[in-house]
């Protein structure tokens, strides 16, 4: 499946697995992930595609402009789709 600005997806390898990002970014094979509280939109985490599981969620362009709003919207999908 090809990622797209603003979806969300979990990770699957890493010390943040099973975390839900949004994407940022996507260069290549990499994605920039955020989710507002521990990476913040300025400091995005790059992860390669094969180490992220996509969901069918896609957030907002207005969602993806402010930290707070990112990281509420993350924890409310998280809420709905628990682990």
């Amino acid at each position: 499946m090809d990622f797209v600005k603003g979806q969300l997806a979990r990770s699957k390898a890493g010390r943040d697995k099973n975390r839900t990002f949004a994407v940022i970014g996507i260069q290549g094979q990499m994605l920039f992930l955020a989710d507002g509280s521990l990476r913040k939109l300025d400091r995005p985490k790059a992860k390669k595609i094969r180490h992220v599981a996509p969901t069918a969620t896609v957030l907002r362009e207005e969602i993806l402009a402010d930290d707070t709003q990112l990281s509420e919207a993350i924890r409310a999908y998280d809420a709905d789709h628990p682990m």
